[in-house]
């Protein structure tokens, strides 16, 4: 079966329009530094599925919020303009997707998974990586949704490899592709303007070829850190996988290493967020 090379996919898939037209519009209106509360939300309100999913983000409990937030002037007053943006660029995630059968819904689940890790792990860090996990879990494995969604049988090979033999992500789409969905998800997000730390954290989540000490800037190193234990703990709790990998121990791995994190600290980080994931999940369907 052909295939298609890293910068064919990356360039047929980074043109904007592939997005929808409320997440380039919010895009772009926040590099205006006269954008206003009333501009945001008019953006917004132009899609109402988005507006209705980021209101029911704002009042879940990945954000504690103490009062009920009843619109989005002032979900972006709350909340602020980064964290809206996060929010809208999340949930128009959702419609990236061009078919969403058992496949799909594997990959979204573990998505959000990942979402809902990386916003607990991140919990008391600065607000530029607050704002930037959320929307990096979300979108590390972004990759494999473009591959399955430009390449499905080739793809499907992939996710055989993976169910069915147990073999790595990244091994088995090197093997069939000859590159990578870390290579191919920060190419996209590269193209189409998304900030530098979120690409470097699709780019570089699974730690190939990189060491923590090597990584200068002390934003990328948390981010990348956070990104790949929050992948790993959805595979401790099964989430996007068969079932739940119990020979895994977080508090070795060089991410938690990184974020000095305990035995004790991971085992109540991983019941928090499964109980996060169980009670919120259906808000991001």
């Amino acid at each position: 079966m052909d295939n298609i090379s890293k910068d064919e996919l990356i360039k047929k898939v980074g043109d904007l329009k592939v997005l929808p037209f409320v997440a380039r519009k919010v895009l772009e209106t926040l590099k205006d530094e006269s954008c206003t509360i009333d501009d945001l939300t008019n953006i917004i309100e132009k899609d109402q599925t988005i507006a209705a999913r980021v209101l029911k983000i704002s009042n879940s409990a990945l954000y504690g919020l103490r009062q009920e937030v009843t619109s989005l002037h002032q979900a972006i007053l709350i909340l602020g303009f980064k964290t809206i943006r996060s929010l809208v660029l999340s949930v128009s995630t959702r419609s990236l997707y061009k078919n969403f059968g058992m496949k799909e819904k594997i990959l979204w689940d573990h998505s959000v998974g990942a979402a809902i890790a990386a916003k607990t792990i991140s919990a008391g860090f600065s607000a530029e990586i607050v704002e930037v996990s959320f929307i990096g879990g979300l979108m590390h494995d972004f990759g494999k949704v473009v591959m399955n969604n430009e390449t499905p049988d080739i793809f499907a090979e992939v996710i055989m490899k993976i169910y069915n033999e147990g073999a790595d992500s990244v091994a088995a789409e090197e093997e069939i592709y000859g590159y990578n969905h870390a290579e191919i998800g920060s190419g996209v997000v590269e193209k189409w303007g998304f900030s530098p730390l979120l690409v470097e954290i699709l780019k570089n989540h699974h730690l190939k070829g990189i060491k923590f000490p090597d990584i200068e800037d002390p934003l990328i190193a948390k981010g990348i850190a956070i990104a790949n234990l929050a992948d790993y703990i959805c595979k401790v709790l099964g989430i996007g996988y068969r079932d739940p990998d119990d020979t895994i121990e977080l508090y070795k791995l060089p991410s938690a290493v990184f974020l000095n994190l305990h035995k004790d600290r991971l085992n109540t980080l991983v019941k928090n967020i499964e109980e996060t994931y169980n009670m919120e999940k259906a808000i991001f369907e």
